[in-house]
C-alpha cells in the first residue's frame, strides 16, 4: 500500500515539474515575442521618422469652410445653380457634351480665323465642291489623296449638269445690276475666300470636337455625317503667310451606308 502511495506520488511530482517546465518553456517564448514585436514596431516608426514626407496637397483646403459662400445665404444648398445665381458663374467650369467614340466637344480652344477655315473645308467636302483654297500650298497632293481615299468623285452625268447650273447661274447674273453680280458670282468676297458653287452632296453635316493645340498648330477631329455615308477625320492645320492653312488630312474611319454615292 505505501509503495503504491509513493509511486503516486511520484508520478505526481513528476507531473507537477513537467507542468511547471512547459509553463515556464511558454511564458519565456511569449515574452520573447513581445520583445521581438516591440522591437519591429519601434524599428517601423524610426524609418517613419527618417523618411521625409511632403506637405500636404492643397492643405488649405481641408481645413477651409467650403459649405458657404460669400452672398449665399447659408440656408441655401451649394449648387451650380445656386453659385451662377449667386453671381458666381465665372468660378464655374463649362460642361461640354462627350461623345464615347469620339471625344468632348469644347471647341473653345478654337479662334475665330481658325473656325473660318474649318468650315469653309468641310463645306467644301460635304458639297463635293473645291477645297483648294484651304489647303496649304505645298499640301495640295493631301486633299487629292484624301479624295481618293475617300472615293468623293462626283458622277460624270452630275458633273455635267453641275456645269449647266454653272452656266445658266452666271447668264441670269449677267441680266443684273452690277453689284449683285459682284456679290452673287464666283469672285472672292470681302475677306479674299472664293464663294461657293453648286455640288454634290456627300455628307449633310459635320462638326468637330475639342482640338489640341501647341499655338502653331491645331489637330481638329472633325465628324462629317449623312444619310449614305460618314467618316471620322483629323484635320491639321498650321499658319502660312499669317493665314491658317490645311497641311494634313488623317482618315480615322469612314463608312458607306445604303449603298451610298
Amino acid at each position: 500500500m505505501q509503495k503504491k502511495s509513493f509511486a503516486g506520488l511520484q508520478y505526481f511530482f513528476l507531473s507537477l515539474m513537467a507542468f511547471i517546465f512547459f509553463s515556464c518553456s511558454n511564458l519565456q517564448q511569449e515574452k520573447r515575442y513581445e520583445e521581438d514585436a516591440l522591437s519591429l514596431k519601434e524599428t517601423a516608426a524610426a524609418r517613419a521618422m527618417e523618411i521625409p514626407w511632403t506637405g500636404a496637397l492643397e492643405g488649405n483646403r481641408l481645413t477651409s469652410e467650403i459649405s458657404t459662400q460669400s452672398g449665399i445665404s447659408r440656408s441655401v444648398p451649394l449648387t451650380p445653380l445656386s453659385m451662377i445665381a449667386g453671381g458666381e458663374e465665372n468660378d464655374v467650369l463649362p460642361i461640354f457634351p462627350f461623345l464615347k467614340d469620339f471625344g468632348s466637344l469644347d471647341t473653345s480652344l478654337l479662334s475665330e480665323d481658325v473656325v473660318k477655315v474649318l468650315n469653309g473645308f468641310c463645306t467644301a467636302i460635304s458639297k463635293g465642291q473645291n477645297a483648294d483654297f484651304y489647303m496649304a500650298a505645298e499640301c495640295l497632293y493631301q486633299l487629292a489623296l484624301f479624295i481618293r481615299d475617300m472615293e468623293l468623285y462626283v458622277p460624270e452625268k452630275k458633273s455635267e449638269e453641275l456645269k449647266d447650273e454653272k452656266k445658266e447661274s452666271a447668264e441670269t447674273g449677267d441680266k443684273k445690276e452690277k453689284a449683285e453680280d459682284k456679290a452673287e458670282g464666283e469672285e472672292s468676297d470681302a475677306d479674299g475666300e472664293k464663294k461657293t458653287e453648286p455640288g454634290y452632296t456627300f455628307f449633310d453635316s459635320y462638326f468637330y470636337g475639342q482640338p489640341y493645340a501647341t499655338g502653331t498648330m491645331f489637330e481638329v477631329p472633325v465628324r462629317f455625317t449623312g444619310s449614305e455615308r460618314s467618316a471620322d477625320i483629323l484635320v491639321f492645320l498650321s499658319k502660312e503667310d499669317g493665314t491658317w492653312k490645311v497641311d494634313e488630312l488623317q482618315i480615322l474611319k469612314s463608312e458607306i451606308k445604303n449603298g451610298g454615292k
